[in-house]
């Protein structure tokens, strides 16, 4: 395969759906030997750590779309918004500087450490206008707010991109990464994958593998493991966005056969790795990390794809699981990236926002804050 996948499948979709190519495709889909032979199943990773050497990760395969639409409709700034070490805002700045597009972050409160703290350096190094909103309800209010500001002082509207950016559109890209995955095992000699697991935030990855099972006629359930609040990530949210992907493709003339779209049986939330919170650190999450690491010699991190990673290693270890068909883990953490250089954590303070100085300095922000109130978000530092 050199070509986008969904393309092939559908050449109608090449001049229907724009696409900014700014990764590279298809991802490997490598096997897991050294876990495969411990947990006794067949383990392979889908390699969207790679997607891009500029910043890789799922964001990705959601941006190339997303950026299209930008361009389309002539817009030249982006407002969107994310935790601290937010992946999605980091990877907005870095992939729309490609492009010439300028990002706005508005960033609301998680717990606190290096790796969050490299994120926002990063943020900073790629040209992100960045803004600390506090809380959930400070992100709604600064979207707003941000918005007048550009529209007033640029003379032109911004684009408003949701935490995640997780729409019908950008969720075509975990459609084409199922067909992907179902090329690759054929050409593999194996079976369609009894299971699919990935970390669930706002929902838009776990959409696209369950739009995309349903649309490539595979018998296989996607496990959406929850590293957010139901509220943000629930059951009816996935089917129902789901269902949405496949109703744009259908209005583009694809047979998706959405009246027989039953997709709640092929979608499990597991919610049983959450731990406290988003950003919240679980002991499953960080044994699977290091286990990943050092069999495999895979990065993971303990916010998203640790405790993805240790739901599908429980699952593994599971009675009933199916040794023929093969387990799929979907690698959503950037490895391709640069890594802040050390000289730019000696100079924070020259280099940071002030509203963000306190999440360098080892205690709390002291600002109001929902979040604060609940989990004491700024003090959990690891």
């Amino acid at each position: 395969m050199s070509d986008y996948e969904l393309f092939l499948r559908y050449p109608q979709l090449r001049k229907k759906v724009l696409r900014e190519n700014l990764g590279d495709w298809p991802t490997p889909l490598q096997k897991l030997e050294s876990l495969s032979a411990l947990l006794g199943k067949k383990v392979f990773v889908k390699r969207d750590d790679l997607t891009s050497r500029v910043y890789g990760g799922n964001k990705v395969r959601k941006l190339e779309l997303l950026f299209a639409d930008v361009r389309r409709r002539g817009k030249n700034t982006i407002i969107t918004a994310g935790g601290l070490g937010s992946h999605h805002v980091l990877a907005a700045g870095a992939l729309g500087r490609e492009l010439g597009l300028e990002t706005v972050g508005l960033f609301f409160c998680q717990p606190i450490n290096e790796h969050v703290q490299a994120n926002l350096l990063l943020d900073k190094k790629f040209g992100t206008r960045m803004f600390f909103v506090r809380d959930y309800k400070g992100v709604a209010w600064e979207y707003l707010r941000h918005y007048m500001s550009i529209l007033k002082n640029e003379k032109q509207a911004p684009y408003i991109l949701l935490p995640g950016g997780s729409t019908p559109l950008s969720t075509l890209g975990y459609i084409n990464a199922v067909l992907e995955m179902q090329t690759q095992l054929k050409e593999k000699g194996l079976p369609d994958p009894g299971a699919i697991f990935v970390a669930g935030g706002t929902g838009g990855t776990a959409a696209g593998l369950l739009a995309g099972v349903h649309l490539a006629q595979m018998q296989t359930v996607v496990h959406a493991v929850q590293v957010v609040p139901s509220v943000v990530l629930n059951h009816k949210r996935v089917v129902k966005l789901a269902f949405r992907a496949l109703l744009h493709l259908s209005s583009l003339g694809v047979d998706v056969n959405e009246k027989s779209a039953n997709l709640a049986p092929q979608l499990v939330i597991d919610d049983n790795y959450l731990g406290d919170g988003y950003g919240f650190p679980t002991p499953e999450g960080k044994e699977a990390v290091s286990s990943f690491f050092n069999y495999e010699n895979i990065e993971l991190e303990n916010c998203y794809t640790g405790k993805a990673a240790a739901s599908l290693m429980d699952y593994c270890r599971g009675e009933t699981v199916e040794k023929e068909r093969p387990v799929i883990f979907v690698n959503t953490y950037s490895s391709t990236h640069e890594k802040p250089e050390p000289e730019l954590f000696k100079n924070v303070a020259e280099i940071m926002p002030e509203e963000f100085l306190w999440c360098f300095e080892g205690g709390p922000c002291r600002r109001p804050c929902k979040l604060n109130e609940e989990k004491r978000f700024c003090e959990n530092r690891e």
